[in-house]
């Protein structure tokens, strides 16, 4: 299938918010509000979708709304990112009824994390377009910026050039202060490259089981969570068991929240039980910490190729993701 890109961003342009899982309540607002001013600050303008700012039970609106708001955004020839508010549990339910059609002829820039997986894994294997898994409006653009992090946001989108990633030394926690920086760290040697595919390890699992799962053949798979190391595993064996690791080039590993409190208890870190089930095989693996929830997130175009050098530390995006 042909490697769409979106458009760069251009200072004027607009972008679209929707909300395809979880609702935005009175205790994200406040953060919500805050991340349409930070995307002002860039030079954008903003439009919320009609049903992102509504509760349907556990989502933003019933499955018609939300799949509502995807499309008129969509359709917004002034809309030229589509940007999720955030996660949640029900994305999946958009999957069927999405016009692949439309979105593929009219690129446009997608974005998101967490539940956002499924969505942009399977937009990218339904229409070639390159998505962006990383930022969201409420726990990106809503928190406190690092200028890393920033710079790297505005190099994607807005200048188009190959990128490298590095450490972040101004990396914390969004809620303790108490979580020390990781750092990276090889945990398997070796170089590859391939593209990048991948996301939250329990969404991405339920997005192959759905049917619209990405070409894992060649790619660099990156991967994060918010599950005890126990059920992280049982996702890991699952991929193990599905083909996933015969076919990728490469693995890394990001930050996996929730999982802190087993590793104290039972002192294995999930890195632990990734090293242990795939230890048959002999791609690279580096662990990073830019990559995750509650942490500030490097921006991984899925679909572009990048570089993985576990051996070096390195990670290279080899290629401009928007034209």
């Amino acid at each position: 299938m042909e490697l769409i890109k979106p458009p760069k961003l251009q200072p004027g342009d607009s972008v679209g918010v929707f909300s395809p899982s979880w609702p935005v309540t009175q205790d994200t607002r406040e953060k919500f509000d805050l991340g349409v001013e930070k995307l002002k600050s860039f030079g954008l303008n903003v439009k919320v979708a009609e049903h992102t700012l509504g509760q349907y039970y556990y989502s933003s609106g019933t499955r018609e709304e939300r799949l509502q708001d995807l499309h008129t955004l969509w359709a917004d020839p002034e809309v030229k990112w589509v940007l999720m508010a955030q996660g949640g549990n029900t994305a999946n339910q958009l999957l069927d009824g999405i016009d692949y059609d439309m979105l593929r002829d009219n690129p446009k820039i997608f974005s998101g994390i967490s539940d956002g997986t499924v969505l942009l894994n399977a937009v990218h294997a339904r229409t070639g377009l390159v998505t962006f898994h990383g930022p969201d409006l409420i726990y990106t653009f809503g928190q406190k910026m690092s200028p890393q992090i920033e710079k790297n946001i505005k190099s994607t989108f807005f200048n188009g050039k190959p990128i490298e990633l590095r450490p972040n030394q101004d990396w914390q926690h969004q809620l303790r202060s108490d979580i020390k920086y990781p750092g990276w760290r090889c945990l398997r040697k070796g170089k590859s490259t391939g593209r990048l595919v991948g996301g939250h390890i329990r969404i991405l699992a339920n997005t192959i089981l759905a049917g619209y799962g990405p070409d894992f053949k060649g790619a660099v798979l990156f991967l994060e969570g918010t599950d005890n190391v126990g059920h992280t595993n049982s996702f890991i064996a699952a991929l193990r068991l599905h083909g996933v690791f015969d076919q990728v080039t490469g693995v890394i590993l990001g930050w996996f929240e929730g999982s802190e409190l087993e590793e104290k208890e039972l002192g294995r870190p999930v890195s632990d039980a990734f090293l242990e089930e795939t230890r048959d095989y002999d791609f690279p693996v580096l662990e990073i910490g830019e990559l995750g929830h509650y942490v500030e997130n490097y921006v991984l175009p899925i679909g572009c190729k990048a570089t993985l050098d576990a051996t070096k530390k390195q990670i290279t995006i080899d290629e401009p993701a928007v034209r």
